[in-house]
C-alpha cells in the first residue's frame, strides 16, 4: 500500500518561519531608514527654497525678509520658526521641524546648516539618512 505524502511536516513550516523571520529581521528596518531617508529629503528641499528665496529678497531690498515665503505644513514637517531675522534684517536663520519624525533642520544667511537629531543632539550639516550620514 503506497499512499502518497500530502502536506508539509512539522519540521518544513518551522524552517519556512525561521527563512521568513530572519528575511523580515533584515528588510525591515532597512526598508524603514529609506523611507525616513525619503521623507527627510523634504526638509532639505524646503529650506533650499527659502534660501533661494531670501537670498533674492536681500538682493532686492539690502535685507533679509522677517516673511516666510513657505508656511504651515508641508507632507512630513511643520515650519515652526520657518525665517527668523536678525542684527537689523542683515542675518536669518531658517528652520524646518517635525515632531512625528523628531529632526529640525536650519539654515541660515551664510549657509551654515544644521540638524537636530531626535535625541537631542545637533550636527553641523543636514543629515541625509537617520544613520548619520552628510
Amino acid at each position: 500500500m503506497n499512499k502518497s505524502a500530502r502536506g508539509f511536516t512539522l519540521i518544513e513550516l518551522l524552517i519556512v518561519i525561521t527563512v521568513i523571520g530572519t528575511l523580515m529581521a533584515i528588510a525591515l528596518p532597512s526598508y524603514s531608514d529609506y523611507v525616513l531617508k525619503g521623507k527627510l529629503t523634504e526638509a532639505m528641499t524646503v529650506l533650499s527654497d527659502l534660501q533661494v528665496r531670501q537670498d533674492a529678497y536681500y538682493a532686492d531690498n539690502r535685507v533679509y525678509s522677517a516673511m516666510t515665503p513657505r508656511t504651515g505644513q508641508t507632507q512630513h514637517f511643520t515650519s515652526t520658526a520657518a525665517c527668523v531675522t536678525g542684527n537689523a534684517g542683515q542675518s536669518y536663520v531658517c528652520t524646518l521641524a517635525s515632531t512625528p519624525l523628531g529632526y529640525a533642520y536650519t539654515i541660515n544667511q551664510a549657509g551654515a546648516k544644521t540638524t537636530t537629531k531626535p535625541d537631542g543632539t545637533t550636527v553641523q550639516c543636514w543629515l541625509k539618512s537617520p544613520k548619520g550620514n552628510c
